[in-house]
């Protein structure tokens, strides 16, 4: 379809072509079909995606689940650390991958996923933090916190 495309800008691009993705194999009769809708989402790579795409081993570029795997791994959040908004959100989203992937009580899973978030001045602060709080959600999660949100510092966060 000439109005399916993905260029990798971000996440959210990621999220909506996916789902774009999803719905015309759905009306395509196709949704099963995990080499249909590989061989369909090749040929709606363009610009940086398209670039990406061209680097991956054949067998992932042949299996849309494997595809769609790489590609929010690629295009996953960013964490910049600009604003206490932007933390929670990052908590959020790291606990919601966690949670969907059952590994929430795990504290090196979403401690693993987090790290390859960090950008900017943010990635800065992660890798002066000690390893022990790195490699711990519950640590790392407090950490943020502590660091970005102006609620947790003053107290102010509910019981």
């Amino acid at each position: 379809p000439a109005d399916l495309e993905f260029q990798g800008k971000d996440l959210k691009e990621c999220e909506q072509f996916i789902k774009a993705v999803n719905k015309q194999a759905r009306a395509e009769g196709k949704l099963r079909d995990d080499a249909w809708i590989a061989d369909l989402v090749a040929t709606c790579m363009a610009g940086d995606a398209l670039i990406w795409w061209s680097s991956l081993d054949e067998e992932t570029q042949a299996s849309w689940k494997l595809l769609r795997k790489a590609m929010l791994s690629r295009y996953r959040l960013h964490f910049t650390g600009k604003s206490a908004t932007e933390a929670e959100d990052f908590v959020h989203w790291i606990r919601e991958r966690a949670l969907d992937a059952g590994k929430l009580d795990d504290p090196t899973w979403p401690a693993k996923v987090a790290s390859g978030c960090f950008m900017g001045s943010a990635l800065r602060w992660y890798t002066a933090l000690d390893p022990g709080i790195r490699g711990h959600w519950d640590s790392l999660q407090q950490a943020i916190f502590l660091q970005y949100s102006q609620d947790f510092k003053e107290g102010c966060l509910p019981k």
